[in-house]
């Protein structure tokens, strides 16, 4: 966090910034103020889901000195520096996917491979355009 145990020696290089987030002090802080910003929107995959509360939150508490985050840096962050907490997460994690895709190969062949990586492709496109392109378009 950017944000030193003593506040009057805060020299943050986005201290014009802080007006809203930047601003807690504690995770709990953070999440609070976060939770009152997304308790009455809705849930949407494409522009309000759970990576945004996340990095509405990560934005908030100035996580890593950054109040620039969004859910591909997010993503990102998670792919290359997440950790399982043991074996059986993993199962628990990849199993349902499994069995549904090998349901869907039985079924309707290998045309369910590629619709379903022809769908992940465009949802990365729309989350990268998002967030780099159409900002206002996204709940971060």
């Amino acid at each position: 966090c950017c944000f030193p145990p003593h506040l009057a020696a805060h020299t943050c290089k986005n201290n014009y910034e802080h007006a809203e987030y930047g601003t807690a002090l504690t995770w709990d802080d953070a999440l609070r103020s976060s939770t009152q910003n997304f308790q009455h929107k809705s849930y949407n995959l494409f522009t309000c889901n759970c990576h945004s509360f996340v990095a509405n939150c990560l934005n908030r508490f100035s996580y890593g000195g950054t109040m620039r985050w969004n859910i591909v840096n997010l993503a990102v962050l998670i792919l290359f520096k997440g950790k399982w907490v043991n074996h059986g997460a993993v199962v628990r994690s990849f199993l349902p996917f499994i069995v549904v895709l090998c349901a869907g190969i039985i079924v309707a062949g290998w045309p369910t491979v590629i619709g379903l990586a022809s769908f992940s492709l465009l949802l990365i496109g729309w989350f990268v355009f998002v967030s780099y392109f159409a900002k206002n378009l996204i709940e971060v």
